[in-house]
């Protein structure tokens, strides 16, 4: 097949913690796959109009550097590959600095239900609000990483084509230096910008219990993952780097503490509170995952015990590992991509409902058409009128 990939970066292998990369090398190597950034995406409309492809992929996230996507997904279609459970921070952004503040209270209404309280972004709290109807709807079908994020989505918009399209773990450079043995200092790292205040309480609490722990920082998650014994990842809200150096640190053999969310909830992971598996999961645990309603006290309960317990450390890391290969590989994820690739080629756009905001279909042509229809002319090569 020909396809088109729209990302924010080239998938080079110096990319932090990029899981597409791997899987885009794999999926190269039996189709011819055109990779498209802000440097290069002016070159796909007339690129798609001279050889078509079928289909296009997006792969929208929720920040700045994803906002030019938008555009495409709406008037192409095709695989939407959506990388976090809400883009509202992205696009308002966007929008409103263009001026567009009109399209903005536009979609926002289309997407939520009711209008924004002002027509500028920073008037909704960053993170409440998904703005998921606009994608979902343009897009064919909507590809998600993440099991528990495909379900909820599939739930709250019942007539989208949802699927679980998982990734490749993210290649580490390089793994956990250190492992000590049980009575030696253990090793909790982060990202510098994470939540290191809570986990800084979270570690004096289990010093006070009699644990050997330490907690390094690093602005880069090679430094965490080169530095630490344990890695940790606190952000709220889930996704964006903090998740990827998660799922690198279990594929690179490092024990990780997470958050409880739904990003996470396919995991078979550990319950600091009673250090019984969540869920019931027949799957040997591959981490321990902290609840958010009592996060500071399990955390010193899982910092407490892991520094103790090297045996369970090993035990986390095997795990880990068999449960990448079958779950986060790129034999596994190409497996699923394939599938989904020649059945999205298939599938017909979704019909645009009722109250679609008229400025997504927009090509431009507009005030040209009104122009020249005042003179009884049409720029459609192929009008019935003669």
């Amino acid at each position: 097949m020909r396809l088109a990939w729209f990302r924010a970066a080239p998938p080079t292998d110096a990319a932090a913690l990029d899981a597409t990369a791997p899987l885009l090398a794999a999926l190269r190597t039996r189709h011819e796959l055109h990779v498209y950034t802000p440097a290069t995406a002016h070159d796909f409309v007339w690129t798609h109009f001279r050889v078509p492809y079928a289909p296009c992929v997006f792969e929208l996230d929720n920040t700045a550097a994803h906002a030019f996507i938008w555009p495409y997904l709406l008037h192409y279609g095709g695989v939407l590959l959506l990388a976090s459970p809400t883009l509202h921070d992205s696009r308002a952004r966007a929008l409103v600095r263009a001026g567009r503040h009109d399209d903005y209270a536009a979609e926002f209404l289309f997407n939520e239900g009711r209008p924004p309280r002002r027509t500028q972004a920073a008037s909704e709290p960053e993170g409440e609000w998904p703005m998921l109807r606009v994608p979902l709807t343009a897009a064919r079908v909507t590809a998600m990483p993440y099991r528990g994020l495909a379900d909820l989505l599939r739930e709250r918009y019942p007539w989208a084509r949802v699927v679980h399209a998982p990734l490749p773990a993210p290649p580490a450079d390089g793994t956990p230096a250190r492992r000590p043995d049980a009575g030696g200092t253990v090793v909790f790292g982060l990202l510098a910008d994470d939540r290191v205040d809570v986990a800084g309480r979270a570690r004096a609490r289990a010093e006070a219990l009699g644990a050997a722990a330490t907690i390094a920082t690093s602005g880069s998650p090679q430094g965490v993952l080169r530095d630490a014994d344990v890695v940790m990842t606190l952000a709220r809200g889930a996704g964006g780097q903090p998740l990827q150096l998660a799922r690198a640190a279990l594929a690179a053999g490092a024990p990780v503490i997470a958050l409880e969310t739904v990003l996470t909830a396919d995991w078979p992971a550990l319950d600091p509170q009673t250090w019984r598996p969540r869920g019931g999961s027949p799957e040997r645990p591959i981490a321990v995952t902290v609840d958010l309603r009592d996060e500071e006290h399990s955390l010193a309960l899982a910092m407490r015990r892991l520094a103790a317990d090297a045996a369970l450390r090993t035990e986390l890391v095997e795990a880990a590992r068999a449960w990448c290969r079958i779950h986060a590989s790129v034999p596994a994820a190409v497996d699923v991509w394939e599938r989904l690739l020649h059945e999205a080629a298939q599938l017909d756009p979704v019909a645009r409902p009722e109250g679609w905001p008229a400025h997504l279909s927009a090509d431009g042509s507009e005030r040209a058409r009104a122009m020249l229809a005042e003179f009884g002319v049409t720029v459609d090569l192929f009008s019935d009128r003669t």
